[in-house]
């Protein structure tokens, strides 16, 4: 309070005594002890009117205990369970949770798999894949201004993901591995990996590579084998060492009928093995006789050209053809077109586009000769000016052509091409529009035209092998950069009419990860939100039949078939309104990624505790863990002061004690007769 506030308080005081002694004392014709009585009341209602009209303010002073945070993370994978560390992770939560460490530490529990989420409930261990990763990505900015060691229980087991290691370089905060799995290593033979083609061609020999791997202090020799049905078609010994732990196996196969042909490759178990799951595994290869030719024309080098020939031919049954304009090309023998930087030297290559009817994807950039492509466009136009600039990419939600991969364009680098308004015909359909900076405009930069039965693609701006590159950064792989120059090529290569039910279904899945996505659009080929689209399974073994409905998200249609056992399916998906109808067939691998593992991962998770200066613990030793989470004194409770300005007038009790005290004056001053 004041010193000016004070004084006032100081002055209403006199002035409400004064008031009081003159209405009692100075005007009373009689003196008795009732009026002492009256005028203290009187003073001090008055003197409470007062004080709260000046309404002063006063400093309140709290203080609050903050306690660090403890983070758990816990492996919700089915991995868990197959180590046999569930019941071990729960007795743990029950002891953790009995151990007082709640009186310092403000904890907070997770489990991840796929993701990770809030430990609500009991822990279960059914994630179909592990990604410790992304545990140290969601609490980077959670915890990032706080004091919060974290407790990573696992066993170490990534099936996909960053490096867990690397990832855990920016999270700055204390991490003290918990090993679920015995500290004693357990002797292993497993089929780690099979590298193979999805497709193959008639009568050709395609290449499978499966790599091998062996924990153990012995040396084995044993037998790795390849069947198909109950033939076994080929077979090769290994030796394996403690040394000497991977080994990776080449055979060549033969291709000799068209179709789905299922493999089955089978390693022999070393003696007292526990885990013999992982020493077989199924692989499938699609045998066709088809193969779409690409002609790329270009009369200039750069890194565009390889980024687009691998990204097309990631689907073997592609094949890129990269020529110059003065080379003598028959153009028969392709499907489609790929022009890059067009100059007044394609005028003959656009000549014969037409006379061959061939399709065609262009993409521009600052050697780009725009008077040349002006003349000879006619679904585009470009008045550009002499002036390069930077293009970024904004996903148009609309575009419907085809199901897109869910890529991050804002992640991207921007393509650089000439500055220019573009004109499009009415069959355009935008895929992309520029961004250029922070501004969005509806200037596009990749879009599709279909006219006369014939298709085109245009992307203005050159750079493309950057977004292929950044594609890798964010996912660790090409596949949804890929997936996108895969399908504008499979849209470009075919002239077939528009069909209103679209399906991308794969051909086989992994246990656990089957998903369908369809596609429908009304009689205008306008995206309808409103169809029930149904499903009708029929497992080709049980002939045990299943039906599901299709749920619309992401712009399209997906159903999640994740529950479904191994098998081969028929499937049967329908439209309620029009009875369209698609039929087909995919299979579900019977290989479960988290049943492959038999001993944790000791060497990462101590490389974990090792960059975070911590202990590594096996869950066995829980109690020094909590021992050494109690004494450590970088984790203390902290007191945090806040001081704050508070009228008077918010003090309720005062207001309550002037209603009571003129209560009183007037009750007894009726009482006395006085009134």
């Amino acid at each position: 309070m004041s010193n000016s506030n004070i004084i006032y308080i100081i002055l209403i005081a006199i002035v409400a005594l004064g008031i009081a002694v003159f209405q009692y004392f100075y005007k009373a014709k009689r003196i008795d002890n009732k009026r002492f009585l009256f005028a203290f009341l009187r003073f001090l209602s008055l003197f409470l009117l007062g004080v709260l009209l000046l309404n002063p303010t006063f400093k309140q002073t709290v203080i609050t205990n903050i306690k660090p945070n403890l983070v758990v993370a816990i492996d919700n994978s089915e991995s868990i369970r197959y180590l046999k560390q569930d019941a071990k992770v729960r007795e743990y939560l029950k002891e953790f949770k009995k151990s007082g460490l709640s009186d310092k530490f403000q904890i907070h529990y997770y489990s991840f798999g796929n993701t990770v989420n809030e430990l609500s409930d009991s822990i279960q261990f059914t994630a179909s894949q592990t990604n410790i990763s992304t545990v140290f990505s969601s609490f980077k900015e959670l915890y990032s201004d706080t004091n919060s060691p974290t407790l990573l229980l696992t066993d170490g087991n990534q099936t996909y993901g960053q490096d867990y290691v690397l990832s855990s370089l920016t999270y700055k905060q204390p991490i003290y591995p918990v090993v679920l799995g015995d500290s004693v290593l357990k002797s292993d033979l497993k089929i780690a990996n099979i590298q193979h083609n999805k497709y193959a061609f008639l009568n050709n020999e395609f290449p499978v590579e499966i790599t091998v791997n062996y924990v153990g202090n012995t040396t084995i020799r044993e037998k790795l084998s390849v069947y198909s049905g109950n033939t076994k078609i080929c077979s090769k010994n290994i030796e394996l060492s403690n040394e000497n732990t991977t080994v990776v196996l080449s055979f060549y196969l033969k291709a000799r009928n068209i179709g789905r042909y299922k493999y089955r490759a089978v390693i022999t178990p070393i003696i007292n093995e526990e885990n013999i799951a992982n020493n077989t595994r199924d692989f499938s290869v699609e045998v066709i006789d088809e193969r779409t030719n690409v002609l790329l024309i270009s009369d200039i080098i750069h890194p565009d050209i390889g980024a687009v020939k691998k990204a097309i031919e990631t689907n073997k049954q592609r094949k890129v053809t990269i020529q110059t304009t003065s080379d003598v090309i028959d153009y028969n023998k392709y499907q489609l077109v790929v022009l890059y930087q067009p100059t007044v030297k394609f005028k003959k290559v656009f000549q014969q586009i037409d006379v061959f009817k061939k399709n065609h994807f262009t993409i521009t950039g600052l050697q780009t000769d725009w008077v040349f492509l002006n003349s000879v466009s006619e679904n585009y136009k470009n008045s550009v000016v002499n002036q390069s600039q930077d293009f970024s990419g904004n996903y148009n939600a609309s575009f419907d052509l085809f199901q897109n991969e869910e890529l991050d364009f804002s992640s991207f680098p921007p393509l650089v091409g000439f500055y220019g308004n573009v004109t499009l015909n009415n069959s355009a359909s935008v895929l992309l529009h520029q961004q250029i900076s922070s501004v969005l405009t509806e200037v596009p930069l990749f879009c599709f035209f279909e006219n006369n039965n014939r298709r085109e693609a245009v992307l203005f701006g050159e750079g493309i092998w950057k977004w292929r590159a950044q594609s890798f950064v964010n996912t660790q792989n090409f596949e949804k950069f890929d997936a996108l120059i895969g399908k504008t090529i499979q849209y470009l290569a075919s002239n077939n009419k528009r069909e209103r039910l679209v399906l991308d279904i794969e051909d086989e899945f992994l246990l656990g990860e089957a998903k369908l996505k369809a596609q429908y659009f009304d009689k205008n080929y306008v995206t309808d939100e409103n169809e029930i689209i149904s499903c009708k399974l029929i497992h080709q073994e049980t002939k045990e039949a299943i039906e599901f409905d299709f749920l619309y998200k992401n712009n399209g249609y997906e159903l999640d078939l994740k529950h479904l056992k191994a098998g081969v399916y028929s499937y049967e998906v329908t439209t309620q309104k029009n009875r369209l109808t698609k039929k087909g067939v995919f299979e579900i691998l019977d290989f479960n990624i988290e049943s492959q593992f038999i001993n944790p991962n000791v060497t990462k998770l101590g490389q974990l505790a090792t960059n975070s200066k911590t202990q590594l613990y096996y869950i066995s030793k829980y109690k020094q863990l909590f021992e050494e989470l109690r004494k450590n004194e970088k984790y203390k409770i902290t007191q945090r002061e806040t001081i704050t300005q508070l009228p008077l007038v918010n003090w309720k009790y005062l207001l309550g004690i002037l209603i009571l005290v003129l209560g009183v004056e007037w009750f007894l001053r009726k009482y006395n007769g006085l009134i």
